[in-house]
């Protein structure tokens, strides 16, 4: 799906949040997270099923008649309805950012925050628990790690905690190097003409 500006976040943590008061009434909050979480990745695995879900030419009634003939008895109630929501108030193509809102909103309340750590080798077990120690002290919530690897980065590694991120890979090291050895230079071969100029 397409990625949405400040407004749709906005809109979507609306409904993200309306889900998450049925789905504490049910006592499913969990449930609905992983539901809306496959239903997420099913859209974005299958093109054509996303394109009929946002397209401006498909009519709400036909999206909601075929939402129905898929999912109900397949899905809970509690997604179905939502989605039936969504529909009508045509706000299914924030079906994504809905889904990243409502996982915030369970990793809060349990006081959980999803990292993702990318490094140039796999973490041994040592690196991965003084990471999540060093994570609990700088966020005081319970890190929820993503690992990949990126050789690349050549050495140490990169940590995205929510949106801000903080880079100690060697290679965002060496290319701070680098542009202060160019400035260096540049600053030297400046004086060096400032020099001739003078004499």
């Amino acid at each position: 799906m397409l990625p949405v500006d400040d407004v749709g976040i906005a809109i979507a943590d609306v409904y993200a949040k309306a889900l998450a008061k049925l789905a504490a009434d049910s006592d499913a909050e969990l449930a609905a997270l992983e539901e809306l979480s496959d239903l997420v990745d099913y859209v974005n695995g299958n093109a054509g099923f996303a394109s009929f879900l946002t397209s401006v030419t498909v009519d709400a009634d036909a999206r909601r008649d075929t939402l129905e003939k898929a999912l109900r008895g397949r899905a809970s109630d509690m997604l179905v309805n939502f989605l039936q929501v969504l529909n009508e108030k045509d706000r299914l193509a924030l079906l994504e950012q809905v889904c990243v809102q409502y996982r915030l909103l369970c990793e809060g309340k349990r006081n959980q925050i999803e990292v993702a750590a990318t490094s140039a080798s796999p973490l041994t077990d040592g690196a991965r628990g003084a990471l999540l120690t060093a994570l609990r002290k700088y966020t005081g919530r319970d890190p929820i790690l993503t690992e990949k690897v990126d050789a690349s980065l050549i050495g140490g590694l990169v940590v995205w905690v929510g949106d801000k991120k903080i880079d100690y890979s060697v290679s965002t090291r060496l290319k701070g190097y680098r542009e202060t050895f160019l400035d260096r230079a540049s600053h030297e071969i400046h004086s060096g003409r400032e020099y001739f100029q003078d004499a």
